[in-house]
Parts: C-alpha cells; structure tokens; sequence
C-alpha cells in the first residue's frame, strides 16, 4: 500500500471512528430524551409555605379598579388577582426567567403589560434576567422582546398615550461589565430598540422617570456599581442623574446643587400632580439623603439628611410621590417611611408588616389605595398608609437549604430569604390539605440551615446569616444560641480581616450519619459538638485559602456595608460520608475542596486534582454518596465570577481522581445543588437556577424533569428514603414534592416492555384530621399526597383498551376493581384509596344536586381495609401482572387488628343494606313509573275503573317517601331521616372514626337490617295488589314486577 493510500485509509478510519461516537452520542441523548417523555403524566405537588411570602420586587394595580392587581416575585414569576387579591392566577408560567424586575401596565391600555426580568436591586444572593416580555392581553400570553443580555431591569416606563412606545432601564449584569445596559427605548412595541443612555461597561440604569403631561421629559438615574464574592461597590465614579427633553435622543447631565462628592444609587421620582418637582433619593460621601427640585432638576436642595430612611442604598434608594399631592411621598427601604411635608420630615410606617421593602403603587385615582411589596411578600392600605392588610395566599417563599426527616408522615425544614427557619408537614394529615398553620417558625434572620436531631425530631439546628447557630427546641419555640466564639458574631457591620474565625452568610451545618448527638459547623475551621453545642472542638486547620485582601469592609467610597453577605475565605459546606464514619468533605468560598478520611485529625487539599475546577471557585454543594464512601460530588456555582456555566465533578476514590459530569447541562446556566438517589447509584439529580436535570447514568446525560414545576431556581434538594419522594426547595415558590420516584429509580426495568408494573410502596390507613373552622375563600391550601399508595406502571404506546386493577386480600377476594381509561406512553399511576367497592349507586336521585350542595354524599363511602398484605393485579391485553402491597394501621394510634377488622365488618354490612336500599328504591320507582303510564292509558279510556290504580299509585310512592328516602327538597331540618339517610348517617359515623364500632352501633345495625326486611315485605304485599291489577287489564301493558 502507498503512502498516499495509507493516508486515505487512516482518514478513512479516524472518519469512521468519528462518525460511530457522534452516533453513539445521538443514541445516548434520545434514549435519554425518552426517559424524560415517560415522566410527563408525573406533577409536582406544592406544599408552601405561603405565610411569611417572599420578596416582592413590583407591584401594581388598575387605577381606579382596587380588584385587579398584579404581584411580582423577586424569582417566583408573575401573579395577577381579579377579585381584591381573594385568589391569585401565576401567569408568567414556562418563561426561560422567573426573576422578575420590573412590570408596567400601559396606562392607555391595560391590557398591554411590558415585564423587565431578572431584580433590579443587585444583592449577593439573585436570579437573573433574559430581557424584556409583553403582552397584549392582560398576561393570557407573553411574547419575548429581546434585550436578554441586559441580565437585570429594575424599571420600564411606558408612553401614557402609546402603549407601543416604552423605555427600559437596565442595570445589566451584576458580577461583571457589560454592554448592554443603560436606557433602551422602542417606538414599535419590541420590535427593534434603540439605546438611547449609555455611560460605560460598569455603570447602568437604576431609575428612570418620565412625565405623564409631557413623555419627551424623562429622567434617568445612572449607577456605577459592581458585586464580587467578597465585596461591593455602590456608586461614585460615573454615577450621575440625567435628564431628556426630546425622548432620549439627548441627555444632560443634571447634578446643579447636589454634593460633589460621590454619589451612591439613585432613585428618582416625579410628582406627577405637580411635575416641576422632582424628588432624588440617594446617599453622597460626608451626608445627603433626599433631595428636591422644583424645576424639573436644574437646580437640587436638601430636604432631609437621615440615612436611615434609605438604610442601605444599593438595596433600596427608591422613593413613590403620591399622585394627587406633591408633598406626600414615601421611602422604600429597610423599613417605609412617609413624609407629608415634601421630605423635610419622616415617619414610619407599616411597623406591623415585614421590613425590607422593595416596591410601591399608589393608586392615581384614589391617593388612600396603596399596594405594597416586602422581602414578606406583599400589603395593602385603604387609609394613605396608616394601617395595612396582609395578603399571604400564594407561595413566594424563597429557600436557601433544605432538609428532610424521618418520621412518617415525614417533615421538610429549610432557611429562607428574610424569613427565618421554618418547618412543615408533607402531609398534614388534615382533610382540607396543608394550611398555613401547619408551618412552624424555628428561628430569626435570614435562615439557612434546618438540621434535625434524628430521633429527637423536636430539636433542630439552624442558623442565620454569618454562622450564627442556634438549638431550638420547636415543642416550645425555645431557641439557644450555640455560637463557638460569641464575639462579634452575625452581620456586625465591620469587616473580618481581624476576626479570629469567618463565617459565611450561608454558614453550614451538618449532623454526623454515624451519630445524632455529633454535629459539625463551618467557619474557616470546622467546628465540632458531641453535646448539642454546650461545647466545641476545632477539629481542622484554616481550610481557606486566607487571603486578608478579600476580607475587607465592602460598601464602596460611600459608607461601609458589612452584613456577612461578602464574608469569605470562609467554609460552605460539610458532608460526612455516610458508608464510612470519619470521611469528612468541605468546600469552600475561595476554591478549595477539602477531605479528611480519620474524623478531621488531618486534611487534603484536592483542588489542585480537579481538572477544569475555576478559580476562586464557589464550592457550593459536596454530596457525600450513600453507595460508596469514596464517591462524592463537587457543585461549584461560579456566578459570582460572572460565569454561569454549570460544573459538577465526581470522584469514586476519596479525591484522588476527578471527572466533570456536567458538559451535557445547559451551557448557560448554572447549577446549585445535586444528590444521588439513594436507591440507584446511577441516578442523579441537579437542581440549577432554571429548573432541575435527572442522570440515569452518573451524569454522562442530563434532562430536564420540570413537567409542571415553574422554572424556578432551585436551590437544595432531598430524597426522602423511605418513601422514595423528591423534594425541592425553590428561591422564590417554596417546597415541591414529586411524590413516589420509585418508576423513576428503576426506570430501565421497563425498558423494552410493553407494560410494567412497578413495586408499590407501604399504604398507611391515616386518621384524617376533618374538624376545622370555615376558612372562607382567600386562604392558602396546599395538596396532600394522595391518600392511600400509588400503583404505577409503564406503557411503551398509548393504553388501546381500558387498564383494569384488581386489588385481592390475601385469601384471594376481590376488594375492588380500578380502571384507567386513558393511559398513556410512559409512566402511569392509578391511586387506590385503601377502599372496598363502595355501595350500588342510585340509577336516579331526585335530591342528588341538594346532596352535593350540603357535602351529604355518603353513598361514595369506601369501607377501608385492615391493615394486612394484599395484591395488585394488573390487567391488559390478556396479560396479569402482579404487585404486593403491605398496608399498615395509623401509627399514632394504638388499634387492635380487631378493631380493625370489627369495623370493617360493620361498614361492608352497612355498604350492603345501602346497596339493597338502592335496589329497592330502584325498584320501587320503576313500578311506580310503571304505574303512571297505566293511569294515563286507563284515563284515555273513560269505560275503565281505575280508582283501585290510583289508590295503589298513592300507597307506593308514599312509602317510598315516608319510609325508604327523603323526598324533595330533602331538607334534614324539616324532614326525619328515612332508611337510607339512617344507613348512610351510621356508616359515616363508623367510617370516621379509627375505632371498633360502639355495642350501640352494631345493635343499630341489626335494627336496620330488619327494618330493611320489613320494608321489603310490605313492597311484596303491594306486588300482590299490582298482579291484581295485571288480571284485571289483561288487555293492557302489563306492570313487570321482580319475579315475573
């Protein structure tokens, strides 16, 4: 062979091979886009909480219509009530951002809203944007307008007379320069823009104003700002306030009796009643608040000095004029304050709401209407701001770490933005679902941490920002510091640099697996109690990198900010093997993953073995596998490097060797948290800012199993063992469930088969709180899981025929049958309620509509079997496959399996005089129906007697009403019970209750058993005078009785 065919041949074969590994990667990625598609008859279930909120970063209302408004959450999307805020409509639903920074409805048409996405007040801990959205028919639907590298808006203004014509200001990107900021206008409703202001890559928009009387005058506030991991800089350099008076095609710089020295973010506003004036709301070097102009901005004077009415200004410096009054405006910041003398003097107010306000909306039709929004979602005022309405009835809550326990039904704890630690059940194990009573305050402070103490579920470890640890005891709201070093501790307001040890904002906690009274903290050491954190040990070195150059104050030129929010150098997380006591891993702020293999007497640095791990990089989340105790899985979140890329890396022999597993992630987003499922290895999941991936094969593949969660920001996330439940905590919606993962877990034992039954888990038979007060319509509930277990199974193609489910007792009865209908391609699920077949229905109820107005249907009662081993039958196409179900008795209450069984008899007996009832009354109006059409044939022909026919037509439906059911109008005030209402009243009474039937109950059993004879006999005697009638008009349609 020459040389030159050899090249050929070697090309050839590099070209195959090529080929070959593109294809394997095509197959690879479909098979694993298949696995997603089976999970779409799947939904997440949300479980709060709502009562705290979350923070709200617009709001804004109809003037003059105080029923319409709309919420937007600082990364929970979009909210809009019609009626008053009774019941809330998410209509910002399947965007690519749910981080909301600015809305604004066209004032001449409210129907056109324009939405800014990504907050527009740049603290450490925000999602981000993707551009500007609009639509034109009050949020029905959305259409994406572009901008989407501006990253964050914080307002949009729109032409009073043109909803087509609009600016955005956009502050741009938070962590890094960027071109795309500034003011952009549009002239076309979105469909081209123009930057109209632009200073420089590092200095955006952070406020702008225009006037309704005159558009063409508008005002800008430019900022010069700038967020690192560890720092912040508000203001000075190009930050400035302009002004335009021909729409934007020129700006002037207008700073004419303003301090000269540097200027931190300002917040402008117009007083639109009187628009020469205009009120500033910033912070200068040497002092300067609120300021005003009385002539459009060419000339400033200060009106007020006080720095705690703009508390912290890269936050907040935002202030709203009262439409109809020039001299009433409000300050939104830490707290809201009011002036009523054009800014001379402050007051607070709404001190019975939450603080740390971030919007406003005053209604121009009627000044004493004002809509609030608060890092506790949001309010209301009907008096001009003296009192105010909260308004807590949709989830915005906003999750930093999340936990899970082990009892049954099994709680979630986590930390939220603003609003402490929290707890709350999976089920409440009430009928009306889980209500905003049923989540429990732990602590104060931005929350983080929540850790149980397993088996002393009532003990919790939490924490708050900068590492300060607390042991609260929740039976009694009993909450212990437990700091190791209580000098100077939380956010203090100075820098760390001279601090003995460095907590971060997020400090963590972990509880030893090997042993619940072992509990480990991180600062730059890492921290460990063996007696509930009476006392500590330092069991590492400094495991920073230490570098004092990043532990200075932040805040900038202008004042100092030290809120622990840019603490580092510090540890942020702590995972401890759970296959091998003493493996400890952490990772850090500043770019160093950190393992000890004896218990914290030694440690290894590994960053250096982590091929692609960046610089300063943000080890955010470690999972310590519960497979294999040299398996463990690195998160680094890098976005405040101005890098969103995702990174994940795994190790299988203790951090000797690294692999990336994220290359297959979104390119563009990144990743928070992941955990490996602990029943399958290869099972991944990963929560991202957008939403959250699943790996069935440890990350070489990642998809997306959102199916109907909001595309959130999920921050943490757990699998509940036991239950095999996947729990995430979002930073802006709270907690979803997705409750029974086991069809996830094992997914590919359905692979290549036509249908698959997957094995059930455990049914409880709970005792259903009922008894509550009546909680009208604007309340907050959320779902309990089903009741009963879940049977789930897989179809390769859309069911062609009805699915059935025989569930048998363990002698082989049947105990009732299920259908589903509609099955679908992937997993199904049929839930069965723990219930025998219910009595036989009525084929016709004349009070029917009256029995479901008043909630009286007892006929649906399904008595509920005993606990016991029973089996699922799963039938299709002539194919059975089988499944054992083990049913267990309400474990909170001591029942004798002859109770149960005792109670069980009477309620199938009760079940079945019900059904003969039925069958009776059944046949009873048959007959009469019978009965009047042989009247009309006999009055048709007057040489007939019929008076005997109408005699006997009376008797029967008489004793059909007075003896076997109410008749209309079935009112139980005015009407005694007749057989079946007893019937039914006794079975409700047995059914609801986890106890053996009462000695008195079963003898009314009896009774009714023989009035039910009774009844049945004295129809009979009424037949024999029916076949009287049937001789005697033997030329007529004879009258069909049961045993002709």
């Amino acid at each position: 062979m020459t040389m030159l065919n050899l090249n050929i041949y070697s090309f050839c074969l590099i070209s195959l091979f090529i080929l070959s590994s593109l294809n394997s990667n095509v197959i690879a990625q479909n098979n694993a886009q298949s696995k997603s598609e089976m999970l779409q008859n799947y939904s997440w279930r949300a479980i709060g909480p709502a009562n705290m909120g979350g923070r709200v970063t617009d709001i804004d209302g109809i003037p003059g219509d105080p029923s319409t408004f709309y919420v937007s959450g600082a990364d929970g999307g979009i909210h809009k009530t019609v009626d008053g805020g009774v019941s809330f409509e998410p209509i910002f639903e399947k965007q690519r951002a749910y981080s909301i920074g600015a809305l604004t409805i066209a004032p001449s048409d409210k129907n056109v809203l324009w939405v800014g996405t990504g907050e527009g007040d740049p603290r450490n801990s925000v999602g981000y944007g993707w551009g500007v959205y609009r639509s034109v028919d009050a949020g029905k639907s959305w259409k994406h307008l572009g901008l989407k590298k501006t990253e964050r808006i914080k307002r949009i203004v729109v032409d009073p007379k043109n909803p087509d014509v609009a600016c955005v200001c956009a502050l741009g990107k938070e962590w890094g320069p960027n071109k795309e900021r500034g003011v952009f206008k549009t002239t076309n409703g979105g469909k081209s823009w123009d930057k109209i202001l632009f200073i420089d890559e590092n200095t955006g928009c952070s406020d702008i104003a225009m006037e309704n009387d005159n558009p063409r005058i508008m005002y800008a506030g430019m900022w010069t700002f700038r967020r690192k991991p560890w720092r912040f800089d508000d203001g000075g350099k190009n930050t400035a306030i302009y002004k335009t008076m021909d729409g934007g095609s020129t700006w002037e710089k207008i700073m004419k009796g303003l301090p000269k020295t540097d200027m931190a973010r300002p917040g402008i506003h117009i007083a639109q009643s009187d628009p020469n004036i205009v009120y500033l709301m910033t912070e200068f070097d040497g002092g300067g608040t609120a300021f005003k102009s009385e002539d459009k901005g060419e000339n400033w004077e200060l009106v007020n000095d006080d720095p705690n009415i703009n508390f912290r200004p890269f936050y907040y410096s935002d202030v709203r004029v009262d439409p109809n009054n020039s001299n009433i405006l409000f300050s939104i910041s830490g707290r809201l304050s009011r002036s009523k003398d054009s800014g001379q003097n402050w007051e607070q107010v709404a001190k019975t709401v939450h603080g740390d306000h971030q919007a406003l909306w005053i209604d121009p039709e009627n000044s004493n209407y004002i809509l609030n929004g608060s890092d506790g979602g949001f309010q209301r005022s009907f008096d001009g701001g003296d009192t105010w309405e909260i308004i807590n009835n949709i989830e915005l809550s906003q999750f930093y770490q999340l936990q899970i326990d082990n009892l049954e039904p099994y709680n979630v704890y986590g930390g939220l933005q603003d609003n402490g630690t929290w707890v709350g059940p999976s089920n409440s194990l009430y009928g009306a679902g889980i209500l905003k009573r049923h989540w429990k305050g732990l602590a104060y402070g931005d929350g983080y941490f929540a850790e149980p103490i397993p088996g002393n579920e009532h003990l919790v470890y939490t924490n708050l920002q900068g590492g300060v640890p607390f042991l609260v005891d929740s039976r009694y709201g009993n909450v212990q510091t437990i700091h190791p070093y209580p000098k100077i501790v939380g956010s203090a307001g100075d820098a760390i640099e001279k601090h003995k040890y460095r907590f971060n904002w997020d400090s963590p906690i972990h509880i030893s697996p090997h042993d619940p009274e072992t509990v480990y903290i991180g600062g730059n050491v890492i921290f460990k109690s063996q007696d509930r954190g009476n006392s500590w040990k330092v069991i590492s070195p400094d495991l920073t990198t230490n570098d004092k150059s990043k532990q200075r104050t932040s805040g900038g030129t202008i004042y100092q900010d030290n809120t622990a929010a840019e603490f580092h150098c510090t540890v942020l997380y702590i995972a401890e093997s759970p296959v091998k006591e003493g493996v400890i891993w952490a990772g850090t702020d500043d770019g160093n993953v950190q393992v000890s293999l004896n218990g914290g007497e030694t440690w290894t640095n590994l960053k250096d073995r982590i091929k692609g791990l960046p610089e300063f990089a943000w080890v955010s989340k470690i999972h310590a596998s519960e497979h294999d105790a040299g398996t463990a899985f690195v998160v680094v979140d890098q976005h405040r490097m101005d890098d969103f890329k995702p990174y994940i890396f795994m190790t299988k022999n203790f951090g000797k060797n690294w692999e990336k597993i994220s290359s297959d992630l979104p390119s563009d987003d990144y990743v928070k948290v992941v955990r490996q499922d602990p029943h399958n290895p290869n099972l991944l999941f990963a929560g991202m800012e957008h939403g959250i991936f699943a790996s069935w094969n440890m990350g070489k593949n990642w998809e997306k199993i959102n199916i109907d969660l909001p595309n959130v920001s999920v921050r943490d996330l757990r699998i509940q063992e036991r239950d095999r439940d996947l729990i995430v905590g979002t930073h802006g919606r709270g907690v979803y469930i997705l409750d029974d993962i086991r069809p996830i877990e094992e997914l590919e034992y359905a692979e290549g088969k036509a249908i698959h039954l997957f094995p059930v888990r455990d049914a409880i038979i709970w005792n259903m709180y009922w008894r509550i007060e009546n909680l009208g319509d604007r309340h907050y509930v959320a779902k309990n899981p089903d009741y009963g277990t879940n049977i789930n199974f897989s179809l390769s193609q859309d069911a062609s025929e009805t699915i059935e489910v025989e569930i048998k007792d363990e002698s082989g009865q049947l105990i009732t049958t299920l259908e589903h209908k509609e099955a679908k391609k992937g997993i199904n699920r049929i839930v069965w309620d723990l219930g025998y077949n219910g009595a036989k229905a009525l084929k016709s109820n004349s009070n029917e509509n009256i029995e479901n107005k008043e909630g009286l249907r007892y006929d649906g009662i399904r008595p509920k079997v005993t606990p016991g081993i029973y089996t699922a039958n799963l039938k299709y196409k002539g194919e059975t496959i089988s499944s054992k179900i083990k049913v267990r008795g309400d474990l909170r209450i001591n029942l004798p399996i002859e109770d149960y069984q005792e109670k069980l008899r009477a309620l199938l007996a009760l079940r079945d005089l019900l059904s003969e009832t039925h069958e009776l009354i059944d046949y009873v109006d048959t007959v009469i129906e019978q009965l009047n059409d042989l009247k009309v044939k006999l009055n048709s022909n007057s040489s007939i007697e019929n008076s005997d026919l109408v005699s006997l037509s009376k008797k029967i439906a008489d004793f059909k009403d007075e003896e076997l059911m109410r008749p209309p109008p079935s009112m139980s005030y005015r009407q005694r019970p007749r057989l079946r209402e007893e019937i039914r009243s006794l079975m409700r009474a047995i059914d609801n209750t986890t106890n053996s039937p009462t000695v008195p109950q079963l003898e009314r059993i009896e009774s009714l058993g023989e009035e039910l004879n009774k009844h049945k006999s004295m129809m009979n005697e009424m037949e024999s005078r029916i076949n009287e009638i049937n001789k005697s008009n033997a030329s007529l349609p004879q009258i069909i009785l049961k045993g002709n």
